[in-house]
């Protein structure tokens, strides 16, 4: 991570306060590698390991906790799940075909522009993100799954791709300040949030961090005449990751909450696109 991407953090717990670094190995170009990142409120601490800053909320960042709800034990069980299946992911082809559909589109919808700072909320291994990191002068990848940000930072070495910070988080409880980015982009991930709640906090999460006047794009998992054929409406796919599939009406619903939606296509069949724009 960068030096100048802390002046935008946040602490994620309640307090939300402001974020120092606390680390004597910076480089000349302000790359911190390692070190921690200390709020000055509540005194929690967050690591930075190999470039990586570790801003997961307390209850994910234990491996048990008495206070455990619902969603806290299915969320750590994901982010072991997507932990153990990062080679596996990488080697499913359709994910990499259906992109060529995919990626096009929301790079379209969200017009992204050279000056522009864009949030990419569950950015995985990196299928799409070093695409948007070429279209943008800075890109913050969130994950919760360190071993997918792992295989992401690689990709982007590879790639030659500088101007990406990546961070393990919670889209229900971002690390960033409020309207810091100008863009919000989340392609496959609202949908394996396991709770109608909980989805909607991550969807008002991503307009807090958004600036007005600002563009989110989001897909979704389509529930309709066609997917309802082959797929049930919630369930669990092999290895126990989650997964609730939309409806038009309710991923409006749920986005108009916070934001304007301007647009939902179905146009990809297996999701929807939904565009949506943060009032000024």
């Amino acid at each position: 991570m960068n030096i100048d991407l802390i002046p935008m953090l946040r602490c994620p717990t309640g307090c939300a306060s402001d974020i120092e670094l606390r680390s004597d190995k910076v480089s000349d170009s302000g790359e911190v590698t390692t070190g921690a990142l200390h709020c000055i409120s509540c005194g929690e601490e967050y690591p930075i390991s190999r470039g990586i800053a570790k801003m997961l909320p307390h209850k994910l960042k234990a491996q048990t906790d008495a206070s455990d709800d619902h969603t806290a034990t299915r969320k750590r069980s994901e982010m072991r799940a997507r932990d153990d299946q990062v080679k596996a992911y990488e080697r499913m082809w359709h994910l990499n075909v259906f992109g060529l559909l995919e990626i096009p589109v929301a790079v379209n919808r969200l017009s992204l522009a050279s000056d522009h700072i864009l949030l990419e909320a569950g950015c995985g291994t990196g299928r799409m993100t070093s695409t948007f990191a070429k279209k943008c002068d800075r890109l913050i990848a969130v994950d919760f799954s360190l071993q997918s940000l792992r295989r992401n930072q690689a990709n982007l070495r590879k790639a030659g791709v500088k101007n990406v910070d990546l961070i393990q988080a919670d889209i229900c409880h971002l690390p960033l300040k409020t309207e810091v980015v100008n863009r919000v982009v989340s392609c496959g991930v609202i949908e394996h949030i396991p709770t109608p709640e909980s989805r909607l906090t991550a969807s008002q999460e991503m307009a807090r961090v958004l600036k007005g006047g600002g563009k989110l794009v989001i897909s979704a998992y389509q529930y309709s005449m066609l997917t309802r054929m082959f797929s049930e409406k919630e369930g669990e796919h092999d290895g126990g990751i989650y997964f609730y599939r939309f409806t038009r009406n309710e991923l409006r619903q749920m986005l108009s909450q916070a934001m304007n939606v301007e647009a939902i296509t179905g146009l990809l069949v297996y999701y929807y696109v939904a565009s949506c724009a943060k009032p000024v």
